[in-house]
């Protein structure tokens, strides 16, 4: 059942039923930080995150901080 692209797309990702796969052995390890910053991964991936959403709505932003 379903689209033919669907199952080829799956198969070549290794996403095909049968293979087993979804092991802790598929997730790469994170990337090392830099031994310069005093963050951990997750607060560096936390600050990044809150910037994106910063960098979106720029205008609004910089608005509220002229204001305060």
């Amino acid at each position: 059942m379903g689209c033919e692209l669907g199952k080829l797309a799956a198969s070549e990702r290794g996403g095909g039923k049968g293979d087993g796969g979804g092991g802790k052995e598929d997730i790469p390890a994170p990337p090392a930080t830099d031994p310069r910053l005093p963050l951990t991964a997750k607060q560096k991936y936390t600050m990044l995150a809150s910037w994106k959403g910063i960098n979106r709505e720029m205008e609004a932003t910089g608005v509220c901080m002229f204001i305060k």
